[in-house]
């Protein structure tokens, strides 16, 4: 057992610094506004002999913390510091003395409407799609001068301007801000937001408005004939692309064209929108043939197919054999009797072995080494311009 034995003298000390509940009475304070200067409490009545062992603890939004009282010029007071005066919201206060708690309460300090610094927005989505949907939402926080956000009800004006339409909307603060829930328009464009309160505006903030799911559009070809010479450009051109309500998809919407002849050989080729409208180009073939193209919006939509038919530019292969053994392939001519681009590809196929040529000049030629293969009568298979034609040839 521990035994604590106080001297006389400690006794008196303790029995003298015991203080009575209605020896300090501060004047109560009361709500208020916010301010930088802090707060000044002033005591009804004291005693100039005790008033150091007083504490004043407050606690609000920060944080506890303790003061003391000061005594000037005869009269005790306790300073709440700014940092505690220029946040708004509950503080709750009690006076003790040692273990004594000889008053409490409660006030409020409130946000200074009167000198408001800015109305903070924001917006987001910053875009959204032009259909039935989608929304934005506009979210306003005004604060005072000192950064508190203003009280519940207060009236904030918030407005829109698409196209030339400006709509202005009131809305109360709730916990600190105000909002709107923005519907998407139905057409494309930028729509633009602020907000006011009294004589303080906010920032303009935009939020870009882009065109729904593409509908289904066609495509077309340009060309300047339709013979598979290899050598003419095809352009694919979509109609302009739009959503169901009529606008005109972003410019650089990729669409695919994909294309598959009548021979199982698939490719394709894309394209960029620009004004709503894609352009691909594409070289004709080398034999006729029939295409299926179809144009699509990777996810989106796609078109229906669109048939192409190119036709041979040749009704037989120009063939002749000199001299035992040189074999001359043209000269190959075009739909206008013109020469054939060069490096068209023929190939020649004899006794099992196969030879691929390109012209020059619309003319192919090969000699024929009789070292190699032996002299005797052959047939030759020339295959070129998606003609087939079958020769009979003496080497010797």
């Amino acid at each position: 057992m521990t035994a604590i034995i106080y001297s006389c003298s400690e006794k008196q000390k303790i029995e003298k610094t015991a203080i009575a509940a209605d020896a300090f009475k501060i004047v109560t304070p009361i709500d208020q506004v916010v301010t930088k200067n802090g707060i000044k409490i002033k005591f009804q009545s004291y005693n100039n002999d005790d008033f150091e062992l007083l504490e004043f603890v407050v606690s609000g939004t920060y944080g506890t913390t303790v003061l003391k009282p000061q005594l000037h010029q005869d009269q005790l007071a306790i300073h709440i510091p700014e940092v505690i005066s220029q946040h708004s919201g509950i503080i709750e206060w009690k006076l003790i003395a040692g273990e004594t708690t000889l008053e409490r309460g409660s006030f409020k300090l409130l946000p200074n409407i009167k000198q408001l610094k800015t109305v903070e927005n924001y917006v987001g989505p910053r875009s959204i799609i032009a259909n039935e949907r989608d929304y934005t939402m506009l979210v306003s926080i005004p604060v005072d001068s000192l950064d508190n956000m203003l009280p519940d009800q207060t009236v904030v004006q918030m407005s829109k301007q698409f196209k030339g339409d400006i709509t202005t909307t009131t809305k109360k603060i709730q916990s600190g801000f105000a909002w709107q829930r923005i519907p998407a328009p139905l057409t494309t464009g930028r729509l633009i937001t602020g907000s006011t309160l009294q004589q303080i505006s906010s920032k303009e903030l935009v939020v870009d408005i882009f065109p729904d799911i593409a509908v289904p559009f066609k495509i077309t070809k340009s060309s300047n004939h339709n013979y598979a010479d290899g050598n003419e450009i095809i352009i694919l051109q979509t109609d302009q692309i739009k959503d169901s309500h009529g606008n005109i998809m972003t410019d650089g919407t990729l669409v695919t064209f994909f294309i598959k002849d009548d021979h199982d050989n698939s490719w394709q080729t894309t394209a960029s929108t620009v004004n709503g409208y894609a352009f691909a180009k594409a070289l004709h073939p080398q034999a006729p043939s029939t295409w299926t193209v179809k144009g699509v919006i990777n996810g989106m939509v796609e078109s229906p197919e669109l048939n192409i038919t190119f036709k041979s530019i040749i009704d037989e292969i120009p063939f002749s054999f000199s001299e035992n053994k040189i074999v001359t392939i043209g000269p190959l001519t075009s739909y206008l009797g013109q020469l054939v681009p060069d490096g068209i590809p023929v190939q020649l196929k004899i006794d099992g072995s196969e030879i691929i040529l390109k012209t020059h000049n619309g003319i192919s030629t090969y000699t024929f080494d009789t070292k190699i293969i032996e002299p005797n009568t052959y047939d030759i298979q020339i295959k070129t311009l998606g003609i087939t034609t079958t020769k009979s040839i003496e080497l010797k």
